[in-house]
């Protein structure tokens, strides 16, 4: 059986070009940067030789399958995942992905490499984040060359824990850097600073506030992770910038 293994690369130079060509050695197929095909019999070696590249194994699968709750309501799978790939031409504006998925409720599983759920059903109450299909035309749009491999699962559970850990991180950080903003925001308001300028600033803020509150709540049902605590601390941080504008 086929399987897939993502990893991250190590920052020393020697290191990025000594484990593509152990893996080689193994009969391993590059598909993207640290994206490789492995045969399941290499499995264990590949592993081995990646121990020290926080690996991730998928495996392909017929069915589309759930995300699962263990019996003491931890989380145990991700479920069926949509894993794409990209590569943007030179030249291109990559703050604007970055920027692009902020919208999107995915996961990170390395650079350029990122898993969104199978189930569409996840996507549907909030339409203006950003699924697979979106994802993938924005790539294209820029002139960028995707890779899309679909009804993949994690195999690995300590990779599913160190990912969902990171997804939070993710959104803790968003969320105080949020904060951050509308700290500083309050604080010139009541220096009396240029007005206008300040509630044009205001609503950006608000405006990824909004884009979190979507991003979270696709979380929520398709990760079951609770962000509401998160969310009322920033709520509360808009609300105090906004007490201190005037109002129109």
């Amino acid at each position: 059986m086929v399987l897939y293994v993502v990893y991250r690369a190590p920052k020393e130079s020697t290191g990025r070009s000594t484990i593509p060509n152990r893996l080689k050695a193994l009969g391993c197929q590059p598909l993207h940067r640290a994206f490789w095909k492995i045969d399941e019999k290499k499995a264990q070696k590949v592993l081995e030789v990646l121990e020290n590249n926080q690996p991730i194994l998928l495996k392909r699968l017929r069915e589309i399958k759930n995300p699962q709750v263990a019996k003491k309501k931890e989380f145990a799978g991700l479920g069926s995942l949509v894993v794409v790939t990209f590569t943007l031409p030179k030249g291109a504006n990559r703050e604007k992905v970055k920027n692009f998925l902020r919208r999107a409720p995915c996961i990170r599983l390395r650079r350029s490499v990122y898993a969104f759920s199978q189930k569409q059903s996840v996507y549907d109450k909030e339409q203006k984040v950003v699924d697979a299909l979106k994802f993938v035309n924005f790539i294209r749009e820029m002139k960028g060359d995707v890779k899309i491999i679909s009804r993949v699962v994690i195999i690995n559970r300590l990779s599913v824990e160190r990912l969902l850990q990171e997804t939070r991180d993710h959104i803790e950080k968003e969320s105080a850097n949020i904060i951050a903003s509308c700290k500083e925001l309050y604080m010139k308001a009541h220096d009396g600073n240029d007005q206008a300028i300040l509630r044009d600033r205001f609503l950006r803020i608000r405006r990824r506030f909004s884009t979190l509150k979507r991003v979270t709540a696709v979380y929520s049902v398709w990760l079951k992770i609770d962000f509401s605590k998160n969310l009322m601390r920033t709520y509360h941080a808009l609300r105090k910038v906004n007490s201190a504008l005037p109002q129109k």
